[in-house]
């Protein structure tokens, strides 16, 4: 969000200055993206399970903050159909160090799942971010709508690097390593239909950790295409004992390529 951001200050710098108008130029973005992964986690669980999926998206973003987004998810394994999700948010700097987003993201499955319980997930998210120095750390609050509400709170920490030469005078190269904590409720588990005693389903409730994971990403930049290489280690926490999730690498890699649109704005 803050690269969009940062786009779209430089390319209304470029408006004529010469003329006297009571309208400058402002640019929304359209941001089509793929990824591909090698596993698929929730909340960093797998459930023992290998899925590859990979996972579209078209995102228009606004000027004044505001964007929409549409998904769409395959999951390499027999029974589990097409995800479908449409998100709306709205990201904002509250100064030059400091932004906030907040986000709900509905999911949706129209055809027969063998996995019970995911026809019908709901997030919504609000995330406050701080340039402070060495790091730039985030605290991000989520909800999880499903048969039960799950409650989450997360601990992010990165830094942003960038190489100073272009590789082969032609790709902009950098990374952003970044450490992330959780912890939240569990009720989710009721979703796989697992039975539970009335004292397992009240810990379920319990605020506990959940998972850390490091994330890093390499990414390779040329005009208004990106293209990333993903790696991450997830480990999960508390699993109960009929979950097989254990700790484990993901990677992946995902092509953006970002379109600006011109529109005229009243001062």
């Amino acid at each position: 969000m803050l690269w969009i951001a940062n786009i779209s200050l430089s390319k209304a710098q470029e408006a004529d200055t010469l003329k006297v108008s009571d309208e400058k130029a402002v640019y929304d973005f359209v941001i089509l993206n793929s990824r591909y992964q090698n596993a698929f986690t929730f909340l960093a669980r797998d459930f023992g399970l290998n899925i590859p999926m990979v996972s579209t998206d078209v995102m228009y973003y606004f000027n004044s903050g505001l964007y929409l987004n549409a998904s769409g998810i395959k999951f390499f394994q027999s029974g589990l159909p097409w995800q479908y999700a449409l998100t709306a948010g709205y990201a904002k700097d509250i100064s030059n160090k400091t932004d906030f987003n907040l986000s709900y993201s509905q999911f949706l499955v129209v055809d027969e799942s063998s996995v019970t319980g995911i026809q019908n997930l709901a997030f919504l998210q609000g995330t406050f971010g701080w340039e402070w120095g060495p790091l730039y750390s985030s605290i991000q609050g989520q909800l999880l709508f499903n048969r039960e509400v799950d409650y989450f709170i997360s601990l992010h920490n990165s830094r942003y690097f960038e190489f100073d030469q272009k590789l082969f005078k032609l790709f902009t190269v950098s990374f952003e390593p970044k450490f992330s904590l959780m912890a939240g409720s569990s009720r989710f588990y009721v979703m796989g239909q697992y039975e539970f005693s009335p004292k397992e389903l009240e810990d379920l409730g319990k605020l506990q950790l959940q998972s850390w994971e490091f994330f890093l990403p390499l990414t390779f930049n040329v005009g208004y295409f990106d293209f990333e290489f993903q790696g991450r280690y997830v480990k999960p926490l508390n699993v109960p004992d009929f979950d097989l999730s254990a700790g484990r690498f993901v990677v992946g890699g995902q092509l953006s390529y970002t379109i600006p649109v011109k529109r005229t704005k009243k001062l």
